[in-house]
């Protein structure tokens, strides 16, 4: 159903009066505030695409409201690989994935032996992220920090309060949302189990129990369902649309959790997402040609074996070779549904990691065409047919793999649209909002977006405007 564009204007209009402290709320309602330094919310939109945020009837008034009295990009571009846990570690590391090592969701485990690798999702972020965060440094500099559903940030010592993905019942902010009558301790024992949709309405209520209760410096929360749902049903649909004003309305939640906590004021919000995604309709087994080349028998000299990820593949071979894996190369290249087979020299120009650098490296790398995805199973057809579903991990050049990024609060500029950036610099200006050091990143400060510290000078403010 279409809506009367007056009737989007109305709903941005209040959300911008709700945003900018216009409707006052209860006394009874403000919390005692903390200590006045400056705030950071990062909320992540997972798989919201910048191609969405530009429809012009999106249901999303409080995003709009946002992007009225903040800053939003024409996109934001993710590092490769275009998935979830490598991304969201780039943009708390400012580093891509040749230098923090993540390459998809989890830790690869049992690679490069004679039995198919796995992905261990529990990994502790100390072995996983080879990269330091702004979150290490916020604690560091004695600021508290919390997280909810953030990933590859298992057992951080510098997180203070936490809701992870897989909730502990005996977890401190758990037992308070069971106080609460939020969640009972039988759903969170069995959190996995309901819709992605009830999961992040917890998520997002357990955000707003830390900014309440405990008025975190710096808070990151990640929420699913958008890219839960396009997995289901492909990109670019209702299903999509609906779920967007869904996760719009957890933003407003989070909004007033920090008016109700008394930091408005002092609190700059970002909104960011991980990638796009974009449809399929083929489905792509790598594994196929390996056990049919004879890669995968007993008797193999090099056991070789494809870790597949919908639009990038990693292929691990024992005792690789520059000879060996230039035969790799060739057994896929120019095969139906592949786009790219890349040595490990090939794949670090697009800002992979070598296995000389990290183990989580592959021997080969493979990028899935348009319209294809990679997908499990050494028996059968190599290439298969699906319904038509959503995908992402292809090229981060795709423009459907874009993400967006909006930015509103204090020390953020009324800037209005932006040109597209990397990822690699959402750290960099978490950090300088924060007034702390990130060390030596790969990206910069948005200093065109960030207001000058007050009382600074004429030069100092020119700096700032020009990125140094």
């Amino acid at each position: 159903m279409m809506y009367p564009a007056s009737g989007l204007l109305r709903s941005v209009a209040a959300a911008a009066m709700l945003l900018a402290g216009i409707v006052p709320l209860p006394l009874c309602a403000q919390a005692a505030p903390a200590a006045r330094g400056p705030k950071v919310v990062v909320i992540s939109l997972d798989a919201f695409a910048a191609a969405s945020l530009h429809e012009p009837q999106l249901p999303a008034p409080t995003l709009h409201a946002l992007m009225q009295r903040g800053v939003h990009a024409v996109s934001m571009r993710p590092i490769n690989p275009t998935v979830t846990w490598p991304n969201h570690t780039a943009m708390v590391t400012g580093v891509d994935a040749s230098r923090h090592h993540v390459l998809v969701n989890g830790l690869i485990v049992n690679q490069r032996t004679a039995t198919p690798p796995r992905i261990d999702m529990g990994a502790p972020k100390s072995r996983l992220v080879a990269a330091a965060t702004v979150y290490d440094a916020a604690h560091r500099a004695g600021l508290t920090t919390a997280q909810v559903d953030w990933v590859a940030i298992e057992g951080a010592s510098s997180i203070d309060w936490q809701f992870a993905e897989h909730p502990d019942p005996d977890g401190a902010i758990e037992q308070s949302l069971v106080r609460q009558g939020v969640v009972t301790r039988g759903q969170l024992a069995h959190f996995g189990e309901p819709s992605q949709a009830w999961r992040d309405r917890i998520y997002t209520r357990a955000a707003v129990d830390i900014i309440r209760r405990h008025h975190p410096d710096l808070l990151l929360l990640h929420l699913l369902a958008l890219d839960n749902i396009e997995h289901e049903t492909g990109f670019g649909n209702d299903s999509g649309r609906n779920t967007i004003g869904f996760l719009d309305d957890r933003v407003k939640e989070v909004v007033d959790a920090v008016r109700d906590a008394g930091d408005l004021d002092r609190t700059a919000f970002i909104i960011v997402s991980d990638h796009g995604q974009q449809n399929v309709r083929r489905l792509v087994h790598p594994n196929v040609l390996l056990r049919e080349a004879g890669l995968q028998a007993a008797s193999a000299a090099q056991p070789s074996f494809c870790l597949p990820d919908d639009g990038f593949a990693l292929v691990f071979q024992q005792r690789a070779t520059e000879a060996s894996t230039e035969k790799l190369k060739s057994l896929f290249a120019g095969k139906p549904g592949i786009r790219a087979a890349l040595t490990p020299a090939e794949a670090a120009q697009q800002g992979w990691p070598v296995p000389a650098q990290s183990d989580q490296a592959p021997d080969l790398l493979l990028y899935a065409a348009d319209g294809y995805a990679f997908k499990e199973g050494d028996t059968g057809d190599f290439v298969t047919p699906t319904r038509e579903i959503g995908a992402h991990g292809y090229p981060n050049s795709n423009p459907l793999m874009q993400g967006i990024f909006i930015a509103a609060g204090a020390g953020i500029r009324a800037r209005g649209e932006i040109p597209a950036f990397p990822n690699l610099d959402v750290a960099p200006t978490i950090a300088q909002l924060l007034h702390i050091s990130l060390g030596t990143v790969q990206g910069k400060p948005m200093a065109e977006i960030l207001e000058s510290p007050p009382g600074a000078s004429a030069p100092a403010r020119a700096a700032s405007a020009a990125g140094r």
